[in-house]
């Protein structure tokens, strides 16, 4: 399955704590969100301290939280470089495991398949309902995370790829897997 880069754009990380307006320090933990708006087509990203966080700051009205993964700060990223790396990725699918809006599912399956595709992820079984997948590097004994297939039409599956190109160039060749 190829996929393709819309133009569309989240904010990188502005370097201070949405909660606290706190600068970042270089190499700090930080939580990372994204968030979406009513009625607009991009996702936002809006960081968090880990303490913010631990202390219960969370995105507000106007922002509904649409995903979240910690990181660590590392300011004047190139805009080519993609804006999660692989582990963050995989935390994000994670997180969206407890998903159950149509939107973020299909965001999570989709996610699921670039995963799959970059090998962080293996498939161990497919079925009309989805897939089971363990992390690279799980043993078989391990129970499989179950990514739903959502039932995606044309609509869910180009604004689920909108939001995942968003995050991730997904038109770009992986560094080290093969196609």
């Amino acid at each position: 399955m190829a996929f393709a880069s819309t133009g569309y754009s989240v904010s990188r990380s502005t370097g201070s704590c949405a909660g606290s307006g706190r600068a970042f320090s270089l190499g700090e933990t930080i939580v990372a969100t994204l968030v979406e708006r009513e009625g607009a087509p991009n996702l936002e990203r809006l960081d968090f301290s880990s303490d913010a966080w631990s202390s219960g700051a969370r995105p507000t009205p106007p922002f509904r939280l649409f995903g979240v993964w910690r990181t660590e700060y590392r300011p004047g990223e190139s805009k080519k470089q993609q804006l999660l790396s692989d582990p963050e990725l995989l935390e994000l699918f994670e997180e969206l495991g407890t998903a159950a809006e149509p939107r973020q599912l299909c965001f999570r399956y989709l996610l699921g398949l670039l995963l799959v595709r970059r090998r962080v992820l293996r498939c161990i079984s497919t079925d009309k309902s989805g897939m089971k997948v363990l992390p690279k590097g799980a043993s078989l004994e391990q129970a499989p995370i179950e990514v739903v297939d959502p039932g995606l039409d044309d609509r869910m599956i180009a604004e689920a790829l909108d939001q995942l190109g968003q995050i991730v160039p997904v038109d770009a060749p992986e560094s080290g897997a093969k196609a």
